[in-house]
């Protein structure tokens, strides 16, 4: 008796599978992250960027705060 080859449909996402994307997560979620620390160091001499961004960390927001006195500042 022969065997009958029997395909199964697998769910996929624009030629990506489950099994595919959770090969890949990892690897982009670290990739991420090393991409935002990067910005947030090259940004973090930026007033904008400071003021809006690094003063709101929870845990690390005082490292960024201005304590200069106003008589202080040009």
């Amino acid at each position: 008796m022969a065997r009958r080859l029997v395909l199964k449909p697998t769910a996929h996402f624009g030629g990506f599978t489950a099994r595919g994307a959770q090969r890949w997560v990892p690897s982009l979620g670290m990739w991420g992250a090393g991409a935002g620390v990067a910005v947030a160091l090259l940004m973090s001499a930026t007033p904008l960027f400071k003021n809006d961004v690094l003063v709101k960390v929870p845990a690390l927001g005082w490292y960024w705060e201005d304590n200069t006195p106003a008589s202080d500042k040009p």
